[in-house]
């Protein structure tokens, strides 16, 4: 059996799958000033995350910070911790996927294995962890260690990986590695069943990293031609078959604006990511992602900027219902999987999805009847 078919979320419910990303994190991870954005209560996150699982959105994703970006209100400065976070909003909702995003190397193994098996079994199966090597320096140095170069932060997400797993899977094992060692690891309960693992590495390193250990792998879509987004989607899933035999989902994110006319779309993206986007907030942690990711270059960056501020430099889907619905159309037929949608505010986005892109969406049979 593949990684693919072994897990709930990855069985072929949908043929495009939805989720929510980022709201654990005030503001999300749309860097806005906008008075409106989102707050770290537990009120409006658990509301949003009931919504979410009551519209037959496949996963909610969260954001894992330690410290802001600075800026005027220190962006994602105020932020609720990924695993207890996933335990709250998985006993609240009934279907949905909840994931724990989880810097590898601020969290011990033998701890993430023990939290995540928890959650699954408060969920009914429904766990999975959003593995990240860290990119923001600041904030793993708060941990009291030199961040590591950036292959050899991939060399110690593949130890960390193989020990969680086989905690899930063994009953006792002793591990030996450069980063990590083991004696007589052991973990009980067991997960219902085995929580899919999510990751979004983008340089080469990454990627390979990806492909062995991800049942799910994002892509940052670059480029406007659908051929070559295309090949970025395809080549991944080459790689996850030709180096490992695995048949993987791959998954991008999105911002999310639907109105009734383009201009209105338009015209609401220019108020919160142009007239009150945070750029100094925006500029720092693209500074920090360009030296320590090894995927933005200076030029990239550049590019990108209003991007990032919109929604994290997902694919745009600014317009109407029907044209939010061709653009996702054209994403499932490039091979993406699924995609995870971040909302400047969440409440009255979600609401417009809701009614007028999900039915065009179960129309066109990207997505099965709720």
């Amino acid at each position: 059996m593949t990684a693919a078919a072994a897990h709930g979320l990855l069985a072929p419910t949908n043929k495009l799958r939805l989720g929510t990303f980022g709201t654990n994190v005030e503001g999300g991870p749309a860097l806005t000033t906008i008075p409106t954005r989102l707050r770290t209560e537990w009120s409006q996150v658990r509301a949003l995350a009931i919504t979410a699982d009551r519209m037959g959105l496949d996963a909610i994703v969260p954001v894992a910070r330690w410290r802001g970006h600075g800026g005027a209100h220190n962006t994602h400065g105020s932020t609720f911790d990924t695993f207890t976070w996933a335990a709250g909003v998985g006993a609240v909702t009934q279907r949905a996927q909840v994931f724990s995003t989880c810097h590898m190397p601020a969290v011990h193994p033998v701890v993430a294995a023990k939290q995540l098996a928890t959650i699954d079994h408060i969920t009914g199966g429904r766990a999975g962890v959003n593995t990240v090597g860290g990119w923001l320096r600041p904030e793993l140095e708060m941990f009291g260690a030199p961040m590591l170069e950036h292959d050899r932060r991939y060399d110690l997400a593949d130890e960390w990986t193989r020990i969680l797993r086989s905690l899930w899977a063994e009953d006792e094992f002793d591990f030996d590695g450069d980063f990590f060692t083991i004696r007589r690891g052991f973990s009980e309960p067991k997960p219902v069943g085995r929580p899919p693992i999510m990751n979004a590495g983008g340089s080469e390193r990454g990627r390979l990293y990806a492909a062995r250990y991800a049942d799910m792998a994002f892509v940052l879509l670059t480029g406007d031609d659908l051929a070559s987004q295309r090949e970025q989607v395809q080549s991944l899933k080459r790689l996850a078959r030709d180096e490992f035999d695995r048949d993987i989902q791959v998954w991008t994110s999105a911002y999310l604006v639907c109105r009734d006319t383009v201009a209105e779309a338009e015209r609401y993206l220019s108020w919160y990511a142009d007239e009150h986007g945070d750029v100094e907030a925006a500029d720092s942690a693209l500074r920090t992602m360009s030296v320590e990711s090894e995927v933005l270059g200076a030029q990239r960056w550049q590019q990108v900027r209003r991007g990032f501020i919109a929604g994290a430099g997902g694919v745009p889907l600014v317009g109407t219902p029907e044209m939010i619905t061709a653009r996702l159309a054209e994403l499932s037929g490039i091979g993406i999987d699924g995609c995870l949608l971040v909302c400047a505010e969440w409440e009255p986005e979600l609401d417009r999805l809701d009614r007028t892109v999900l039915p065009l969406l179960e129309q066109a049979g990207l997505r099965a009847p709720r």
